[in-house]
């Protein structure tokens, strides 16, 4: 039951990743690399949640790393950010 009730308190923050996605990745047909974002940053979040209580800074900014380039890599795959490329003089 426990495990239920942790699940379900956090269906208001499931709600407003998907929001944040949404206003992130303002394109149609779009919603696996939406899904596959959200996923991946609750996966990265879990997985730093079982390093312990004490998060040290170095391990705090490891974590925002590991999830910008997820989103990063997410905006890229979804076409949020065109690739540009290198003009010839």
């Amino acid at each position: 039951m426990k495990t239920f009730l942790a699940i379900f308190n956090a269906f208001p923050a499931i709600l407003q990743s998907v929001q944040a996605v949404e206003a992130a990745v303002p394109i149609p047909a779009a919603g696996q690399y939406k899904l596959n974002l959200i996923l991946r940053a609750a996966g990265t979040a879990w997985e730093l949640s079982q390093i312990g209580q004490q998060v040290s800074k170095s391990d705090t900014l490891n974590a925002v790393e590991a999830l910008t380039n997820l989103a990063v890599a997410g905006l890229n795959a979804a076409g949020v950010f065109k690739q540009h490329v290198p003009v010839s003089s």
